[in-house]
């Protein structure tokens, strides 16, 4: 198929992109620039573009893809989500849960916090129109004109200082992630950086009490995280070649006789830096996010780095989060909520002429468009019945979950639509995984409206199981599902494990009423 798209060839399919990292460049992958005449020529149809999910990956591939083609093509973009408006952004997305005498709290039902904070800008950057500042009234204590694309769609993002606060068993904590730049630019008054000062000598004090030089292996730590980070992110997630960053990623990895190998099990990296069970512990735990341990898993082929043991490159993850001079580093709050990033991303989509089409389930992507139904609107008629449709399209970008996708809507058998002999399967909603694959742990969320201030939580928090190797190690257990340790389907009660509890009123105080907290507690659990 050629990688023009054409008003009457069958559609070109891309499921499951990065898709808010999506360059411009990758573009020209789906579409090539048609020469004046052609694009001007009497009767050209224009090409449709069908994204389907308006969670956050849809909404910034809908406006980069819009901002870029129509300049170049007579192009339609549309957006197909199977939930109602009050649910744009999917996944990332707020809820309010309003207590009778006290107030409204606003609770995350996805991420809490936010990182790579310059991709978020680089997408309003790269999309917003001239006019977009002149026209925007979202923005009413800033001058617009004189606002940030992001800002002037109403994204604010404040950095969390410290990034988070580290509590073990014992009562230990240790507060962690304290950039370079000056507090002052994030908003922080002086009596707050003057707080966050004295946390820092704390946080240091309190390295160099855990273990000899504490501290100085530390840093040493997340300056070889960061040349991971450095390297991995352009070279392969952004598919970019950055050929400059790879002499540090080399010397990192092979230095000390390669005791800081990438690809080796996250706490062999760890046990020949540290000795200290707390500091091991304390550097591996964003494998929690990825829903992997960082153990070693004897049981396993390179010690369980195919399945469910971290390996060690995935240290870029603490480099992303606690480097102190790392420019893409950094832990942020949307102010507002991650509601707040989703309507944000909305109005951009509105501003790059992207249409919307809510309420609408598709069922099926074959060669020629998508085939979907829409759902009956809450609140609407009881009789209302369910409408069937088909959207032809040049070119569907799926953002649903692969698993999900290429089991139901995605499926080869109807990819041909000719060859269907059931044509009304084309319009069945179904809701099936892939069993095939290996999935990584779960998590079990809690969210209390809390009617005083927990002034001892920081904005985010991880409780972790670490007074020795062996309760670390435990710890990690739920997630192996392999028969370690008798397995997930035996009783955890009495067993250590770990936790994260995010405070967002610490940051953004809109979270919830005076003298309140909104508390979310995430506890992993074997794959659901």
């Amino acid at each position: 198929m050629s990688s023009a798209i054409s008003p009457c060839c069958s559609s070109r399919t891309i499921i499951g992109t990065l898709l808010l990292l999506l360059p411009s460049f990758h573009l020209s992958r789906a579409f090539s620039t048609p020469t004046t005449a052609a694009a001007a020529a009497p009767g050209n149809k224009a090409q449709r573009v069908v994204v389907i999910g308006a969670g956050v990956g849809g909404l910034a591939t809908a406006a980069r893809i819009s901002s870029q083609l129509t300049t170049t093509h007579d192009a339609e973009i549309i957006v197909l989500e199977k939930n109602g408006r009050d649910h744009v952004g999917g996944r990332c997305g707020s809820f309010d849960v309003d207590v009778e005498g006290v107030g409204k709290f606003r609770h995350e039902r996805g991420p809490s916090l936010l990182l790579l904070k310059e991709e978020y800008e680089r997408v309003f950057a790269d999309c917003s129109s001239s006019s977009s500042s002149d026209d925007d009234t979202t923005t009413s204590d800033n001058d617009s004109s004189s606002a940030a694309p992001h800002q002037a769609f109403g994204l604010e993002m404040k950095q969390c200082i410290p990034a988070y606060q580290v509590v073990f068993e014992d009562g230990d904590t240790i507060p962690v992630g304290f950039p370079r730049s000056k507090c002052g630019d994030q908003g922080y008054t002086l009596e707050q950086i003057k707080q966050i000062q004295i946390l820092e000598q704390e946080s240091i004090t309190k390295f160099n009490s855990l273990e000899l030089n504490g501290f100085q292996l530390w840093q040493e730590y997340l300056n070889t995280c960061a040349a991971f980070l450095d390297c991995g992110l352009p070279n392969f997630i952004e598919e970019r070649l950055d050929l400059g960053s790879f002499p540090a990623f080399l010397f990192e990895s092979l230095r000390e006789g390669g005791k800081r190998w990438p690809l080796q099990p996250h706490s062999s990296m760890l046990s020949s830096l540290f000795t200290s069970p707390k500091l091991i512990a304390l550097a591996s735990f964003q494998n929690l996010y990825v829903g992997l341990e960082p153990y070693v898993n004897s049981r396993q082929i390179g010690g369980g780095v195919l399945r469910k043991t971290a390996p060690a490159v995935f240290g870029l993850l603490a480099a992303i989060e606690l480097h102190p001079t790392n420019g893409r580093a950094g832990v942020f709050a949307p102010v507002g909520g991650f509601r707040q990033v989703a309507e944000s991303m909305y109005r951009l989509c509105l501003d790059c002429d992207v249409k919307f089409q809510f309420d609408s389930s598709v069922t099926s992507i074959t060669d020629n468009g998508v085939h979907f139904v829409t759902r009956k609107k809450e609140g609407g008629p009881e009789d209302a019945e369910e409408q069937k449709g088909f959207l032809p399209a040049d070119l569907v970008i799926c953002n649903a979950d692969v698993p999900f996708a290429t089991e139901t809507i995605a499926r080869p058998e109807v990819s041909n639509e000719e060859s269907v002999d059931d044509k009304e399967s084309l319009y069945r909603e179904s809701y099936d995984w892939n069993d095939k694959l290996d999935y990584s742990s779960g998590v079990i969320a809690f969210h209390w409206s809390v009617s005083k201030s927990l002034d001892s939580l920081n904005t985010h928090n991880v409780f972790m199981s670490a007074n020795t190797t062996h309760d670390a190690e435990k710890s990690w257990a739920v997630l192996r599902g392999d028969g370690v340790s008798d397995g997930p389907s035996s009783s955890m009660k009495g067993q250590p494990f770990n936790f994260y509890v995010h405070r967002a009123g610490k940051t953004d105080e809109t979270a919830s009423p005076p003298g309140c907290d909104s508390i979310m507690v995430l506890v992993p659990c074997p794959t659901l």
